[in-house]
């Protein structure tokens, strides 16, 4: 039950099983932003061994991501946004679980705030409490889905801001008991704006509880987004060691009334362990391989899946060399598209594709050059950057000279030995994706309208480490 201040009690630790015991948003620097306890008050010392490790390491999406605080509690977090996401746990429960829901919290925050950051955080603290109390009843998920959450809690928009200056009110919570008509000129002020419009709480239908009701658009459209994102290690050579392919189907569904969907896939294949929206038809899928759907309103995650692959066809060419002599450190790096994938996929284009390549604590600084993009030294994490924007047909290149720190007993160059570096590699495709999946139709059926459908795909670089000789 809820208290007189509309949130629900924390339960008493020990009253019955929960997923997690509080949660905290934190910056990367260490400073709390949010705290909801949910099984009794747990003190901040708990979480002072993951701060501890934010604040003295370079590279905070490095931490690992489930830490042991003591005998009692586990630490579980995500960054996202550079905001620490933790939850705390006292039982025994599945990380993964666990990460989902904490992955759920930031998608909510997302849709309500914009960005997630410290100032629009403490500027909506009632919104995000309202949510939290939601989403999670006692340590255990509640209400995730984001259709549902707005039909209980009004989203903002610059209509409600107005009203709310105005009025002086606050979040606005929605009711399934139509509110009274209000009297005078603010009233009339609400209703025009239409920001007094009585909401229905509750999905279309008992069997579609993740559609709100009454959903209604004057340009009916659908967007399928296929986002891949690619991970994996590779030698020296290029062979890969390891890798795979994270995929997500995401769908933005501006359609009236209560349509169906159903999304025909060229190589369904691929998606052999994959995960589902509450609105895929399970057994239609299995059956036919198709997904059909009555869509959630608004943007939502279709499907994921991952494909455990080594034989990956990276799409461009790299190569990346550090020699050590007595005076001085020679580095090369060269990258290139690869034709025979270019060729045959002409619409593709590799953006954005940049490298990190982490250098020995012995290097001092280095004297670079680069025949495309931009490359630089940081000094303080000893990685080199370069930006190499578009990667076009032409072999681009960058090369430079590593000096060595000199010791402080009798200033002699301190020469690494054996030491292994590698190189992260980003990049951003447009128009490809590497598993070879394709949508072949979208259809729209149940409704009397004809919509605007849309598709297209994404391949990006999730964690790719490609090792250095």
């Amino acid at each position: 039950s809820r208290g007189r201040s509309g949130r629900r009690p924390a339960a008493p630790r020990g009253a019955g099983p929960a997923m997690i015991d509080s949660l905290f948003i934190i910056t990367s620097s260490g400073s709390y932003v949010v705290e909801r306890h949910f099984r009794g008050t747990t003190p901040r010392v708990v979480c002072e061994p993951l701060i501890d490790k934010l604040q003295k390491s370079d590279t905070p999406e490095g931490l690992p991501a489930v830490l042991c605080s003591n005998r009692r509690h586990v630490l579980i977090h995500i960054l996202r946004e550079k905001m620490v996401f933790l939850a705390v746990v006292t039982q025994e429960e599945p990380p993964l679980a666990v990460f989902e829901l904490l992955e759920r919290v930031h998608q909510v925050l997302v849709r309500y705030l914009g960005e997630v950051n410290e100032d629009t955080l403490r500027q909506s603290f009632s919104t995000v409490y309202l949510l939290l109390d939601e989403m999670i009843d006692s340590g255990l998920p509640f209400t995730t889905e984001l259709n549902s959450l707005e039909s209980i809690i009004a989203p903002p928009s610059t209509i409600g801001r107005v009203v709310q200056v105005v009025s002086g009110s606050s979040t606005q919570v929605l009711s399934d008991v139509a509110p009274e008509a209000e009297a005078g000129t603010f009233g009339a002020l609400t209703s025009a704006l239409g920001a007094g419009t009585h909401t229905q709480i509750g999905g279309a239908s008992a069997d579609v509880w993740w559609r709100r009701q009454n959903v209604t658009y004057a340009s009916n459209e659908v967007y399928v987004d296929i986002v891949e994102s690619v991970d994996c290690i590779c030698t020296c050579s290029g062979a890969m060691v390891s890798g795979g392919v994270s995929g997500d189907i995401f769908v933005n569904s501006k359609l009236s009334g209560l349509p169906e969907v159903l999304l025909t896939l060229r190589n369904p294949s691929v998606m052999q362990n994959a995960s589902f929206h509450p609105c895929v038809r399970l057994q239609r899928y299995e059956r036919d391989r198709a997904l059909s759907f009555v869509p959630p309103d608004g943007e939502f995650s279709l499907a994921q899946y991952w494909i455990p692959d080594t034989t990956l066809n990276l799409p461009f060419h790299f190569s990346c060399s550090i020699s050590y002599h007595a005076e001085h450190g020679k580095l090369q790096i060269a990258a290139s598209p690869k034709l025979a994938v270019t060729m045959q996929h002409k619409q593709m284009l590799i953006d954005r594709f940049a490298v990190n390549v982490r250098l020995p604590e012995s290097i001092a600084s280095a004297t670079l050059s680069c025949q495309g993009g931009s490359i630089r030294f940081d000094e303080e994490r000893r990685v080199v950057v370069w930006h190499l924007g578009k990667l076009t047909g032409q072999e681009n290149k960058a090369e430079g000279t590593l000096t060595y720190a000199t010791s402080p007993k009798d200033g002699s160059p301190e020469i690494p030995s054996e030491e292994k570096s590698t190189a992260q590699l980003a990049f951003t495709i447009k128009g490809w994706s590497i598993s070879g999946i394709r949508l072949d139709a979208c259809d729209v059926t149940g409704v009397s309208y004809n919509p605007y459908k849309a598709s297209r795909y994404t391949t990006t670089a999730g964690k790719i480490d490609w090792r250095i000789a």
